[in-house]
């Protein structure tokens, strides 16, 4: 029975890898058939009057035919197609602009990183429609400015969706910087239908969507044993190893430890869609059901330690929920420094800078 699923599974993810990179909309592209057979059609039509005009006929047509099937008949069914072809191509470019318009929001943040946002890397089935923009620069700013920024930038992302007159249009997020402006992101962008992340290949140098096909890997959680308080830490452990002389002196013994639980943390941990959402919503519940844990009860405030890809971190904001979370604090790594030096809070949808030893 497993097996079954599992082959299911790939099947659709096949099926939807398919659908995001073909070139065309199946309506233009059947469109772009009735266009070429027109001129298919007219080319040889064409040919058939100059030969009629010359009075040039091949010695085995039979006369009968060059009455019934004559150039007129070619000729004309090629208009005839051509003709519906532009029609249903006009046509099925305004609905696709209409339904497949999407925003992409390009944070750039990391010394290196091109001024434009990363159009040619989108899928077809994304860049197909109008493309709008979003350029969110945290690159040589205080925090305190990008956060701002941020939230210039939802209410820009919304005032845009309203004026495209889209029931849910496609948001694509590609980003790299400090972690704790990657959630301060995805917090602001929260609740949001059809929001999608693209990762960066350091390698090929190119943007790419989660497509790599999931496996199907958990969570292992490891609790610590002493006695928790009112705050507690939690080091995610996904692209690197995060050790506990890393952390703050005071949150070394009561940190929960998280990794997955098939492989070793490595570059491209998450960069399966499906595994991400699955991964993120194990986090989620964990994090939402803490206190309901025995020992847990008192738990006010929890410090995130994330080593994890672009994406993850942005996805991790979206699911903050301030009805049900504690006072979240996710904190900035400096490899210089070896050790965590600023983060931001986010409390009751506010979100503040703070030092990492606050």
């Amino acid at each position: 029975m497993n097996k079954k699923v599992n082959v299911l599974n790939l099947l659709w993810q096949f099926w939807n890898q398919w659908l995001k990179y073909r070139n065309v909309d199946p309506i233009i592209g059947f469109a772009r058939l009735l266009v070429g057979l027109g001129v298919g059609l007219i080319a040889p039509g064409g040919v058939w009057w100059l030969m009629v005009a010359l009075e040039i006929r091949p010695e085995k047509l039979p006369v009968s035919l060059t009455f019934s099937f004559g150039p007129e008949t070619v000729t004309y069914t090629g208009l005839i197609l051509l003709a519906i072809g532009v029609s249903l191509g006009i046509w099925g470019v305004h609905r696709v602009r209409k339904t497949r318009s999407c925003c992409l929001i390009y944070m750039r943040g990391m010394p290196g990183m091109h001024d434009q946002p990363p159009f040619v890397d989108l899928p077809p089935r994304y860049r197909f429609g109008e493309v709008t923009h979003f350029l969110l620069d945290s690159h040589n700013r205080s925090p305190q400015d990008v956060l701002q920024d941020i939230e210039m930038l939802r209410k820009m992302l919304d005032d845009k969706i309203l004026s495209m007159n889209i029931e849910a249009p496609i948001v694509i997020f590609a980003g790299l910087a400090p972690v704790p402006l990657l959630y301060a992101t995805g917090v602001c962008l929260l609740n949001r239908s059809n929001l999608k992340v693209m990762d960066y290949n350091r390698f090929e140098q190119k943007w790419h969507m989660l497509d790599d096909l999931d496996d199907g890997d958990h969570l292992k959680i490891l609790y610590p044993k002493c006695v928790v308080g009112t705050e507690i830490a939690i080091a995610i452990s996904f692209t690197l190893l995060i050790s506990k002389s890393q952390l703050p002196p005071n949150f070394r013994d009561k940190t929960i430890w998280i990794y997955l639980n098939k492989s070793e943390p490595k570059a491209d941990a998450l960069s399966s869609e499906e595994k991400l959402k699955r991964v993120l919503r194990e986090l989620h519940d964990m994090i939402r059901n803490l206190r309901s844990r025995k020992g847990y009860e008192d738990v006010g405030k929890i410090h995130l330690f994330v080593a994890a890809q672009s994406s993850t971190v942005f996805k991790l904001g979206t699911e903050f929920q301030a009805n049900v979370y504690p006072d979240i604090r996710i904190y900035h790594f400096n490899g210089g420094e070896g050790k965590y030096t600023w983060g931001v809070s986010v409390k009751n949808n506010k979100i503040e800078v703070v030092e990492a030893s606050s």
